[in-house]
């Protein structure tokens, strides 16, 4: 986007009076075109921004901090800060205040400047000034780094800034941010939202300084709501935090009864000192006595038990949360639904308790949320912008391809029902009975309203302990993906929807943008879940096989092919000879029997087929789960977590402080001669087994036995490659040579930027 369109559109400004502004004229002179060290970057721009006289400032009312600097490991993920933030005077204080290890400016930062040394390092790259539309059709934003040091070093720089921004989002309460990139010399403007982003064509600060200071100027000159804060949220009064940790207190020790200690360590995870809000929800838009000037109230929040770990897209957070008028706890979901969506999730849960659905959110109230911009404006909704300018002549392809943005409107949801997640679960006794439970409100749902969720999940089931109820029930929350289905009871839409890890093998396969989601599809999923929450909860055993390479290659295998991928080839795998659950042995025997029957319901193993054929219907798994758990025995509180190894997560450049666990070395594929097959070597095959032994191996997958996976170095090893690659390269240089200076090189650089693990969407 042109810099001074950017700054006409985003921050316009009641006043154009410069009177107090500082000229631009030779203002960031100091900064060098190029470095060699970064701090040669953003120590003379951080000098600049906070140059003042007597009666002028570039940013009045702000002050600026050299965050970076306030990190106790900058090179490394987890630790690094940005080079540069600004703030608000009273909000310094407290960030001056905390202890180098938190992360507090994050949470308090106005707006942040990240840096690289060299234009060269700039993530974009744009077209010609003069170029003709025919170019700008097919200019590609994004650099191409045809060497490989330099490229990671740059998806480095820009994935901290991503990183960044994302945790500003999830740290603030925001409806958009603003950020600024200086590459040597050269310099962006970005704004986020969650559609995405938009960024401004690139300008030397030393050929343009007015368009930095016009910046730093404007942004001064905004209200909070012009700079992306949601206005709407307001910090609780004292009797409001009394009342909150009172209510909340009391239901935890209802939901878990507990006391002393371990309750107020379950306390804390709702609960903060001093950082309760107060977020008024308005009734639905759709309700003829909806008025903006009326909230339906004010409900209580402090610690969100979910945050948004990506940029674009719902960004949903989950409160434990209290009405400030009646004292009634509850669930509060803030979330940016798509706009384009019809009927909004508090719509179908009204539909869903209408209709008496079992075990789904009892809804309190719903509706968008609604600002005023500046004092004397009318109400508005809170909607994205980015999605307005896709069209517009300056946008740019993102790696070849056109950029796909959706309009999002902001949306808050209030449920009477609060429990804790399904993986918070005692023992199997729990696991069986709460997923039942849910099993029951989907049967409901389909029954009464014809409509499937979709998006069956270990984190879209909560427990609630209920008087009546001697184990806690299971609820089916977040029906947002839900559909309505036609007669033959498939999805009125075509298409994958739901959470990757636990999807049916026919919607992650390649053919799923074809395919319409059924009730068999949920029924699948809602056993991978079960099957997922025994592996990492309840008592078992592997055999020649570890629970990292099992979740790892049964729940999470992704293959980049075509638009969206596919996925589901282990979990196909299992139907035709249960080559990965045959390997994992449950210690509950009554557990063991219920997952080999509901795995012959889904998918007969030949010697079987005859007995279990035609048995995966809604009806039979009813009949046998309800009368299961009438006759069985199940163990209670026989909890025991397995953790899988992250060390496949680990990052050469950024070494934690502990050497990681080596990943177990990964096994062959797992084609039915891996195993143990004695006992149905010479059974016959029937044609159903065929086929799916068939449909294993899709075309063009090769399961080639991958390589061991490597162990992470140790710090030690690290330090003497180092030492030798030093040695090579003094050997290498030329006795007149002058010796660089250290920190110098791409490498040293690229180590002290943290690693960026995704792309954000941007337009130019």
């Amino acid at each position: 986007m042109p810099v001074m369109e950017f700054l006409s559109t985003f921050m316009q400004t009641a006043s154009l009076d410069r009177k107090y502004m500082l000229s631009s004229k030779g203002a960031f002179n100091a900064v060098p075109k190029h470095a060699d060290n970064i701090a040669d970057i953003y120590e003379p721009l951080f000098s600049a921004f906070c140059k003042t006289t007597k009666h002028k400032a570039r940013c009045p009312g702000l002050v600026f901090d050299q965050s970076i600097k306030r990190s106790s490991r900058p090179s490394r993920l987890g630790h690094a800060k940005p080079h540069i933030c600004s703030f608000k005077p009273e909000n310094f204080r407290l960030v001056e205040d905390a202890e180098p290890t938190s992360r507090v400016e994050l949470g308090y930062a106005e707006f942040i400047v990240q840096v690289t040394p060299d234009s060269s390092l700039d993530y974009f790259v744009d077209p010609d000034a003069d170029a003709d539309d025919r170019t700008l059709a097919t200019h590609n934003f994004v650099r191409q780094f045809p060497d490989e040091n330099q490229y990671k070093e740059v998806i480095r720089a820009y994935g901290l800034h991503i990183s960044f921004a994302t945790e500003i989002f999830a740290r603030q309460q925001r409806s958009f941010l603003f950020t600024v990139s200086i590459a040597g010399s050269l310099a962006r403007f970005f704004r986020w939202d969650r559609s995405g982003c938009i960024v401004t064509r690139a300008f030397d600060i030393h050929d343009s300084p007015n368009m930095l200071a016009e910046f730093l100027w404007r942004y001064s000159q905004l209200t909070d709501a012009e700079r992306g804060y949601d206005v709407t949220v307001r910090m609780a009064s004292p009797k409001e935090e009394e009342l909150f940790r009172g209510v909340i207190k009391d239901y935890v020790q209802q939901q878990l009864g507990v006391a002393d200690e371990e309750l107020e360590k379950a306390v804390s995870l709702h609960y903060h000192p001093g950082h309760v809000s107060a977020i008024p929800v308005y009734r639905n838009t759709s309700s003829a006595s909806y008025d903006p000037e009326e909230p339906v109230g004010s409900f209580l929040v402090s610690r969100p038990i979910i945050s948004p770990l990506i940029m674009d897209g719902r960004g949903t957070r989950g409160y434990w949360s209290v009405n400030a008028s009646t004292g009634r706890v509850g669930f509060l979901k803030d979330t940016w639904r798509t706009y384009a969506q019809k009927g909004s999730e508090g719509d179908t849960l009204q539909r869903l308790n209408k209709c008496s659905v079992r075990n789904v959110p009892l809804l309190a109230t719903h509706g968008d949320v609604m600002y005023r911009p500046t004092a004397d404006s009318d109400h508005i909704a809170q909607d994205t912008q980015s999605d307005q300018y896709v069209d517009e002549s300056w946008a740019r392809r993102i790696d070849g391809k056109d950029v796909i943005v959706s309009r999002r409107r902001h949306y808050r949801l209030v449920t009477h029902t609060v429990g804790y997640s399904l993986s918070n679960l005692r023992g199997t006794d729990e696991l069986l009975h709460a997923t039942y439970d849910v099993f029951v409100a989907m049967q409901d749902a389909f029954a009464k309203d014809k409509r499937l969720h979709r998006d069956l999940s270990a984190g879209n089931i909560i427990l609630v302990k209920e008087p009546d109820h001697p184990v806690r029930r299971g609820y089916l929350i977040d029906w947002d993906a839900s559909i309505r289905v036609d007669k033959k009871g498939e999805a009125l839409q075509a298409g994958r929807a739901g959470t990757w890890v636990f999807l049916s093998t026919r919607m992650l396969s390649r053919e799923h943008a074809e395919l319409r989601h059924t009730f068999q599809d949920d029924m699948e999923s809602l056993l991978y879940v079960i099957l997922y929450c025994a592996l990492l909860y309840l008592p078992n055993r592997f055999v020649a096989l570890s629970l990292t390479t099992f979740y790892t290659r049964f729940f999470e295998e992704f293959n980049n092919v075509g638009v969206d991928g596919y996925g589901g080839v282990a979990k196909l795998a299992n139907t035709v000879d249960r080559v990965w659950t045959r390997r994992v042995r449950f210690d509950s025997p009554a557990f063991q029997e219920w997952l080999d029957t509901v795995l012959n319901y889904h998918s007969p193993l030949p010697e079987d087929y005859a007995k279990y054929d035609g048995m995966w219907e809604p009806e039979t798994l009813d009949a046998f789960w309800s009368n299961f758990l009438k006759t069985h025995e199940l163990e209670r509180d026989d909890r025991t977590v397995h953790k899988i190894s992250k060390s496949s997560h680990y990052d050469p450049d950024s070494p934690p402080t502990v050497p990681p666990t080596p990943t177990p070395r990964t096994p062959p594929s797992p084609l039915p001669s891996d195993i143990d097959t004695s006992s149905s070597s010479n059974r016959e095959e029937t044609p159903e087994h065929k086929r799916r032994r068939l449909a294993y191996i899709p075309p063009g997958y090769l399961p080639v036995r991958p390589p061991p996976a490597k162990a992470p170095p140790r710090r030690s090893q690290r330090i003497r490659d180092q030492q030798q690659k030093a040695k090579v390269a003094a050997a290498d240089t030329a006795p007149d040579s002058a010796p660089r200076k250290r920190g110098a090189t791409s490498q040293s650089r690229a180590r002290g930027q943290g690693r960026g693990r995704g792309r954000g969407r941007a337009r130019n």
